[in-house]
């Protein structure tokens, strides 16, 4: 009787010790199966998450661009541009031959503009002030950068130090109060009157007075003068390029297609079907 009893405690202790083996399993079962689940769950999210682009293959990227209208008239016009911004213009004249495209202003205002600029880029600037009162004075009284070179060369030449805060408060401070992004280059300008007798120039005063000023003058002059007769101080197909840049960067975030990786021959990539062609 006695060991009946014992097997029946012994069994009973094997039974609890296998129920607890039960509940604590099947409570670690419980927990990896959630850990799993979130884990499915945070992955699944990452797959929401990650954007997925359109693929564009070769073959349908270039019946879209087979599908594009552009005019003749429209190319010339480009060209033409191009021809009178870049100031060539015995190519302007063989060109309005060929094509009948007339230049957007005649050829004696190019010509004129292109007196200008060869007077400043020469150190001629007497000459390019005449020529642009005759053409254009507007610009002799708006372009900062023409009356400081004007300013810069009367101080080469020997104007004394009140005549030239004379000219620079009748000519440079009105520009500078228009446009106060011109006053750092006003202060340079003034500076160097305070070094011009000093042995060794400052590297900034240096630059005012260096020969390659006058190409930057002669560009911001030549700006100036294509935006009063065109209305854009570069030529159209810049822009055109600037926008098909801007415009192939916003489609690299969404698509994959053939973008344009070699501009000036119009290369483009290559984008073939993930599977192989049968």
């Amino acid at each position: 009787m006695a060991d009946y009893e014992i097997d029946v405690n012994v069994v009973e202790e094997v039974d609890d010790l296998n129920q607890y083996i039960v509940d604590e399993g099947g409570e670690e079962n419980q927990v990896e199966a959630e850990n799993e689940e979130t884990q499915i769950s945070e992955n699944e999210e990452i797959v929401i998450l990650e954007p997925t682009k359109k693929l564009i293959m070769s073959d349908v990227w270039e019946q879209y661009l087979r599908t594009a209208e552009i005019r003749k008239e429209d190319m010339n016009r480009l060209v033409m541009n191009f021809l009178v911004v870049e100031g060539y213009l015995e190519a302007v004249e063989k060109f309005q031959k060929e094509s009948g495209t007339k230049p957007e202003v005649g050829f004696a205002s190019i010509s004129d503009r292109l007196a200008v600029i060869e007077a400043i880029e020469s150190g001629n600037l007497d000459d390019a002030v005449e020529k642009l009162n005759a053409t254009n004075p507007e610009i002799l009284k708006t372009n900062f950068f023409l009356n400081q070179q004007r300013f810069i060369e009367r101080i080469r030449m020997g104007m004394t130090d009140e005549e030239a805060l004379e000219f620079a408060q009748k000519e440079l401070k009105p520009l500078v109060e228009q446009n106060l992004a011109f006053l750092e280059e006003m202060a340079k300008t003034m500076d160097i009157l305070r070094c011009k007798d000093l042995p060794n120039i400052p590297e900034v005063v240096g630059e005012l007075l260096a020969n390659s000023r006058w190409f930057k003058t002669a560009a911001e002059v030549n700006a100036a003068i294509l935006t009063s007769q065109t209305g854009l101080k570069c030529p159209k197909l810049l822009h055109l390029l600037k926008m098909l840049i801007w415009t192939q960067n916003q489609l690299d975030e969404k698509v994959e297609y053939p973008r344009m990786s070699v501009l000036p021959t119009g290369q483009l990539t290559v984008i073939n079907p993930p599977w192989p062609s049968e």
